[in-house]
């Protein structure tokens, strides 16, 4: 009789399987698997947190695309003699949106073909480690209107530096300014970004061709 009621518990209990890598690691080490399956779980385990966090990155990016607030365009460019949102002026709206869901940004300088060009890199970064990273190529500024030296080459590549970052941060977090012309040339603008894996894609937004002087650096 006691045999029937052991065989009926035994028979009764539920089978749990494991739910995520980390529960399948731990099992695996209570079993006294080898190394390599334990190497094996673990790159299990890496590739699904980066998934994870791949997940987490695009829906709170919804989300702060969701909030962000419209820039105005308090500065004026005296060459063109139209007006832009001042890239202070961006970082200090947006700042507060898109760190409160978990983003930081940050810029640097890459290296790019084109000739008289500086490519401005920007890294986007979440709060559970997944990295979008984009970059614009912006031709060094340094020339009015008429063609004629403005300004000195740092002064210059500076002006450009803060162009590229103004128009990578509009990019990114889909920051309406009011159809800004700067430029003067409306047009289509191309932006790349590169993931984690290296892949390269293309991302196309509203912006002007750059044909004159950008924006001033003091």
């Amino acid at each position: 009789m006691n045999k029937k009621k052991e065989l009926a518990v035994v028979n009764s209990k539920k089978i749990e399987l494991p739910g995520t890598p980390a529960n399948m690691i731990s099992l695996a080490i209570a079993k006294g698997s080898d190394l390599e399956k334990l190497e094996k779980l673990l790159g299990l385990q890496e590739r699904w947190e980066a998934n994870e966090a791949k997940k987490a990155y695009n829906a709170d990016m919804v989300l702060a695309q969701s909030k962000m607030p419209a820039v105005a365009k308090t500065l004026r460019n005296p060459q063109t003699n139209s007006k832009y949102p001042g890239l202070d002026n961006i970082i200090l709206k947006t700042k507060e949106v898109y760190t409160s869901f978990g983003f930081s940004v940050s810029f640097n300088e890459g290296i790019t073909a084109k000739p008289e060009h500086i490519r401005i890199c920007a890294d986007v970064v979440h709060k559970l480690g997944h990295k979008e990273s984009y970059f614009y190529d912006v031709p060094l500024d340094g020339v009015g209107i008429k063609g004629n030296p403005n300004m000195t080459r740092i002064h210059a590549k500076a002006s450009s530096t803060s162009y590229g970052r103004r128009y990578l941060m509009c990019m990114i977090w889909n920051i309406p300014t009011g159809n800004d012309d700067d430029g003067n040339a409306g047009s289509a603008k191309t932006a790349f970004t590169v993931a984690d894996n290296g892949k390269v894609s293309k991302k196309t937004v509203e912006a002007e061709i750059v044909k004159t002087k950008k924006e001033s650096v003091i």
